[in-house]
């Protein structure tokens, strides 16, 4: 497991809309491993392992976070922003932020005033100060339309613990692409279609765009997970999920249970601990879009667990990244053309 390549994907600007500049390392990442790399018009990245088989297994994680745009540029130089994705504009004030401009990153503050203290925050209350004089010095740095995130990266804690911005899904990203290189040493023979989507935090464009050129026998979706395991949670809405204890195998309306199974079955052959959790209806992730994709794809949802959701430092544990990858490699090396899909038969 490369932990360079995880803290380059976990440190990398990714706000929805504007994935490419880290697609490109994704790219330059996977050229040795993979027999083909294909991408599309909306930003897709599809590595891809044995593309001559015939039966297909569609791998998908979102290579977007979620983050701010710069919306107006104030005659006093303050910028204005609207979000991109579920951010919780609350937790940007007071704080520190990286805007991207075109001639490269400026750094600013998030203005924290006292009656911010008192409201709901949306993403127009927000002002961030960059330092600029005025309007026309802001515009030699940053114009509208500039992605902003906040100035975190990642920090190994203790007991394997590990907090970054933007788990969701680069974590899972990561997961899947190290899962490709570990199948292709186990000799897998199916055909491995990993693809890092763009825009699931905005709409889940990437995934429909890639299932319905793949057109997989299976697709399986990797995102992150609600953990219960830190205050304000509450394990009997979907299930206990701890850090620390597996991947979570998810019981939804949507997956099919009999792909299901056979994850539960390769990680009780391969001594991988795993967890389930409950979700009905949405599930908020890629899943949603594939499996009504390219005539209805069957899928299941394999997730992280992680703690502080949609935060500047979301935590997880790297023993579910390092068994994520394990149980999807070993079940990329036993699901085949043969392998019952049909929930019709006993």
């Amino acid at each position: 497991m490369s932990k360079e390549f995880l803290y380059t994907l976990l440190d990398s600007m990714s706000v929805s809309g504007y994935e490419i500049p880290l697609q490109k390392k994704v790219v330059a990442e996977m050229k040795p491993y993979c027999d083909e790399i294909r991408t599309d018009y909306t930003g897709n990245v599809i590595s891809i392992l044995n593309p001559q088989a015939s039966f297909k297994v569609m791998l998908a994680a979102h290579i977007d976070e979620i983050g701010m745009v710069v919306t107006h540029i104030q005659e006093d130089g303050l910028l204005r922003c609207a979000k991109s994705g579920g951010s919780f504009p609350a937790l940007y004030t007071g704080h520190q932020v990286v805007i991207h401009g075109e001639n490269g990153k400026v750094y600013g503050s998030v203005v924290h005033t006292r009656d911010m203290d008192k409201k709901e925050l949306k993403a127009e209350d927000l002002y961030i100060d960059i330092g600029a004089k005025d309007a026309e010095d802001a515009r030699k740095y940053v114009q509208e339309g500039d992605p902003i995130h906040p100035n975190t990266y990642h920090q190994e804690m203790l007991n394997g613990f590990l907090a970054a911005r933007a788990v969701d899904d680069r974590g899972c990203a990561y997961i899947i692409l190290e899962a490709l290189k570990r199948a292709k040493e186990q000799g897998c023979k199916i055909g491995v279609y990993a693809v890092t989507t763009v825009g699931e935090e905005t709409g889940d464009r990437g995934a429909y765009w890639a299932c319905s050129q793949i057109a997989p026998n299976v697709a399986l979706i990797t995102d992150v997970t609600f953990a219960s395991d830190y205050p304000g949670t509450d394990p009997k809405e979907s299930g206990s999920v701890k850090l620390g204890k597996g991947p979570v195998i998810c019981n939804s309306s949507i997956g099919n249970r009999k792909v299901n199974n056979l994850l539960k079955a390769c990680a009780r052959d391969k001594g991988i601990p795993y967890q389930v959790e409950t979700t009905m209806g949405r599930t908020y992730t890629d899943a949603d879009r594939i499996h009504c994709s390219a005539g209805g794809t069957v899928n299941a949802l394999l997730s992280l667990p992680l703690r502080y959701m949609h935060s500047p430092s979301e935590v997880c544990h790297m023993d579910d990244i390092e068994n994520s990858i394990e149980l999807i490699a070993e079940f990329l090396c036993r699901i085949n053309e043969n392998t019952d899909l049909d929930p019709f038969h006993e």
